[in-house]
């Protein structure tokens, strides 16, 4: 096959975020005595995915979206706010410590995963927080089907930086660039950050949202199993 090695996204990608989010949050907030429904759900996913992006972009730093998003929700969401305030800490620390033990996989990941490393090496690149994604790594049990992890909280820069990526390279056994494939579901942190590299690219997108041809994408993929006949 064209390449050994798999650089491989970790949420929306292999986990199911917006479960593992769902359940974070409803026990975030109704331990700390706020409701919950879908449609507070709803807007707390629409916050959190626009602070990531800012992250991306280098406009904020993940401690202060750790707080900045329940800051938002509360804001956006609940009445007498300002009577509030001194509970943002308290739900942002709930929901992390909530995060770190929701480990959903995508439907047919975690067989896919299974028949992926007989082929190839595979290692983990997220911009998750360390806390988070060491516990539910540890709780789904990925470290059977992967060779390392990199985790951008804990390196200090993340996707899509040539630096995160320069780390990656330095730390993983193929030296061969040609032989390195990256494998995510964000045009913006996964597609750009592998391009900016000169590394190929697959874009894990089961809803057909992108269009290709794309100048980020070499491949694009529904299924991780598809990672199994690339040529």
């Amino acid at each position: 096959m064209k390449y050994t090695t798999l650089l491989m996204d970790a949420d929306d990608t292999i986990f199911d975020f917006p479960k593992c989010e769902y359940h974070a949050l409803r026990s975030a907030l109704t331990e700390n005595g706020f409701r919950f429904d879908d449609d507070i759900c709803s807007a707390f996913s629409s916050i959190n995915s626009a602070l990531w992006k800012k992250i991306e972009l280098g406009q904020i730093t993940r401690s202060e979206m750790r707080v900045r998003r329940f800051s938002e929700l509360l804001e956006k969401c609940f009445d007498g706010y300002k009577e509030t305030g001194s509970s943002i800490e308290m739900l942002a620390d709930s929901y992390v410590r909530h995060l770190a033990k929701n480990a959903f996989y995508i439907d047919g990941a975690r067989e896919a995963l299974a028949e992926l490393k007989a082929v190839y090496d595979i290692y983990i690149i997220t911009n998750g927080l360390k806390t988070v994604q060491e516990g539910r790594f540890a709780l789904s049990g990925l470290g059977e089907y992967v060779k390392g992890m990199f985790v951008s909280d804990a390196m200090g820069v993340g996707k899509p930086d040539k630096a995160f990526f320069d780390i990656v390279l330095e730390n993983i056994k193929e030296k061969d660039t040609s032989r390195i494939l990256v494998v995510g579901d964000s045009l913006t942190s996964d597609m750009k950050g592998g391009r900016n590299s000169g590394l190929d690219t697959c874009l894990y997108d089961p809803r057909c949202k992108v269009t290709m041809p794309d100048e980020l994408c070499d491949y694009r993929i529904e299924s991780l199993a598809e990672l199994l006949r690339l040529e």
